[in-house]
């Protein structure tokens, strides 16, 4: 991992001036305790921050990702190159495979205007790893509705893009669901349901996905997590994103780092 972690410190040390800002002088590592105390990189430290002061080489930017959520305290949309978006596919994929997701297997999106582009980004990539998809935008159709969607295209996966997980999901006849941010309810307790949840956060993208039993899986030649031990709020480093890169970025969630690859996560903050 240190040997990931220092070349990444250095390389963005050298090319985005908000690190040289938060840093200071150039950080000398040695071995991880090092990295452990670097600062931690917060959500106001883009507030005065143009383009050209986060990202590596604004040439490079192919694409714009908008927040989720108008919520958002985040002050830019998220950017990417074409090669930090290949990384992002790759998490996907490793997130499916860890739920046993076979090659093939055919998901329904439900969501509605509130999450459209992001499920429409979700859409794109099981596209692009042959998954048959359809996405259905919810608006005030009726269980039964709903019910007769699913029956038409007998999806093996129903992917939920929503505020929330609703009252008649179990009704709708999809034994295998998945749901995005830890929603209220843990659906695998129902007889013949299984209920995965993808952890993302709009600032970095897909990050794990909670498998039966609570845990959630990351794939850690991806990401570096650490939790503060004061508050256990969870802290990310992006390995793979040259553009523009999240080192020890302080979110707003709290949980536990388990070890190989393995995290819990307690409380879902403001992202």
């Amino acid at each position: 991992m240190f040997g990931k972690i220092k070349p990444l410190v250095e390389y963005t040390y050298e090319n985005i001036s908000l690190y040289r800002k938060l840093y200071g002088e150039k950080p000398e590592l040695a071995e991880m305790s090092d990295f452990r105390r670097l600062p931690y990189l917060k959500r106001s430290d883009f507030a005065l921050c143009g383009i050209q002061d986060i990202v590596s080489d604004a040439d490079e930017i192919t694409a714009i990702l908008p927040p989720i959520e108008n919520s958002t305290l985040f002050p830019f949309p998220r950017l990417e190159s074409a090669e930090d978006r290949d990384s992002r596919y790759e998490v996907f994929y490793f997130l499916l495979k860890q739920a046993g997701v076979l090659d093939g297997s055919a998901f329904l999106i439900i969501t509605n205007s509130a999450y459209s582009y992001y499920c429409g980004e979700i859409a794109n990539n099981l596209l692009y790893y042959g998954h048959p998809t359809w996405m259905m935008l919810l608006r005030d159709h009726t269980d039964e509705e709903v019910r007769a969607w699913v029956d038409r295209f007998q999806p093996d996966y129903l992917l939920l893009g929503l505020d929330g997980i609703p009252e008649q999901v179990l009704n709708w006849g999809a034994a295998s669901i998945f749901t995005i941010n830890q929603y209220d309810r843990d659906l695998s307790s129902a007889d013949g349901v299984s209920h995965f949840d993808i952890y993302a956060i709009t600032e970095i993208g897909w990050i794990a996905v909670r498998l039966p039993g609570g845990c959630y899986m990351y794939p850690m030649e991806y990401f570096y997590v650490e939790a503060d031990p004061r508050d256990n709020i969870l802290t990310l480093t992006a390995l793979e994103s040259r553009l523009q890169p999240f080192i020890r970025y302080r979110t707003s969630d709290r949980g536990r780092v388990l070890g190989d690859g393995k995290l819990q996560v307690t409380y879902i903050g403001e992202h």
